[in-house]
């Protein structure tokens, strides 16, 4: 939209910098996300296409398949991610490699049935599979969609049977962006700024709208400001906020009580590589992981130094504050044990360390119950983006392909008044 010479515009972001979730820092030499930055299929994935459409540079390097490991009852076995790590995997018998060979096949084919079913808690209610199988199905969903076993129960089948068939075919299925977010936010930024048309409102939120004169008047704390078209960039439940009290809110209220995908992140930045055992290590049993985050992406950590970052998933149902507490302290314990077992002397090495204990990975997580937001809505005269509205895939490509949608649809609105 940028390098259309008919649109200009203003970029209203309530935070200090742009970005939202996909925001990088910098601290003692060490770059931090906040949460992680891994594009999963990177070769079927919306940013691709956007990379060519836009002449965006970056590079990524793929996770090390060989070091990614499963953890079950004390016991560590590859995770079976492709043929060679399936063959090695001690997560399943020999009878049920075959059968998850079979399944995976199928995904591929697109003939799987998990796509007729509402959920993949139907499906594995009405599958014949063992329990181990139906763990690891449980436990794949756990990963991708970072949540717990119960919700991943709850994932529509049709949404598994998409997601995996993507993944499965991809050449490349775990990736990191070398450098981090910042290094694509940081060209998209040059971008609207090279265009001289746009302005970028940084710590300007809009806390209220209006019509007016065939104009949408924007309110923030500093200014009133009137456009044409106003595109929502932000979690679905502060769209609902966002809109409260004005004509289009009764559009909206079946997306307010949708609840969001939260996880506990822990970054630790260490002066020196105290092991590197593996580049991922997933705990099954208490439903956690590590990634060893520089072991891919080298320009992370000063010389000589080690990222690892952990990550919990957690339940939202509780019964009091008290209780919420208590489970999120045993998280953390626990994942401090898992670093422990398997990074002896980080403790001592620690140069960077940041705990967020409900960090938000999706604002909308995608189980029966919730509604992904449409890019656009009857009778409500904007656009809507961002990993809580329906596009392809999941997480941060859901955001992607979702802009990109409703960047196209106001292309084609100015190409045809110019007609």
């Amino acid at each position: 939209m940028s390098e259309n010479p008919s649109i200009e515009g203003v970029l209203f972001e309530r935070s200090p910098q742009l970005g939202g979730r996909a925001f990088t820092y910098e601290k003692a030499g060490f770059t931090l996300n906040y949460g992680a930055h891994a594009i999963y299929g990177i070769d079927r994935h919306t940013l691709s296409v956007m990379e060519k459409e836009m002449g965006l540079s970056f590079s990524s390097k793929q996770v090390d398949k060989r070091k990614v490991m499963y953890a079950k009852h004390g016991q560590l076995t590859p995770a079976p991610l492709d043929f060679v790590n399936l063959l090695r995997t001690e997560i399943l018998n020999p009878m049920q490699k075959v059968r998850f060979v079979g399944e995976i096949t199928a995904i591929m084919a697109n003939i799987h049935n998990v796509k007729n079913y509402e959920t993949l808690g139907d499906y594995l209610a009405h599958s014949d599979a063992d329990e181990d199988l139906k763990e690891l199905w449980e436990h794949l969903v756990c990963s991708n969609f970072f949540i717990t076993p119960e919700e991943a129960r709850k994932v529509p089948g049709p949404t598994i049977s998409e997601y995996y068939h993507n993944l499965f075919l991809s050449s490349r299925p775990v990736n990191y962006v070398l450098g981090s977010w910042a290094v694509i936010t940081n060209q998209l930024r040059g971008k609207i700024e090279l265009s001289g048309r746009w302005n970028i409102a940084v710590q300007e939120g809009v806390d209220g709208i209006r019509y007016a004169d065939r104009k949408f008047v924007l309110q923030t704390k500093n200014r009133e400001e009137a456009f044409d078209r106003v595109i929502f960039a932000m979690p679905v439940q502060q769209v609902c906020k966002s809109l409260k009290g004005t004509p289009w809110e009764p559009f909206l209220s079946i997306y307010e009580d949708n609840t969001a995908t939260e996880v506990m992140v822990y970054d630790i930045g260490l002066k020196q590589v105290v092991a590197r055992p593996f580049s991922y290590i997933s705990d099954m049993d208490n439903k956690l992981f590590i990634s060893d985050v520089s072991a891919t992406d080298h320009t992370l950590v000063p010389e000589g130094g080690q990222s690892l970052q952990g990550i919990a998933y957690l339940s939202d149902n509780f019964a009091d504050e008290a209780q919420r507490k208590a489970y999120l302290d045993d998280k953390t314990k626990q994942m401090e044990a898992l670093f422990d077992q398997h990074y002896p002397g980080w403790r001592d090495a620690i140069e960077v360390k940041r705990v967020s204990k409900k960090a938000m990975v999706a604002s909308v997580k995608n189980i029966v119950g919730n509604h992904l937001l449409p890019t656009r809505v009857e009778n409500v005269p904007f656009y809507f983006c961002g990993d809580g509205c329906q596009g392809k895939g999941e997480l941060a490509e859901r955001a992607f392909s979702s802009a990109r949608q409703a960047a196209k649809a106001i292309l084609e609105e100015a190409a045809a008044l110019h007609k």
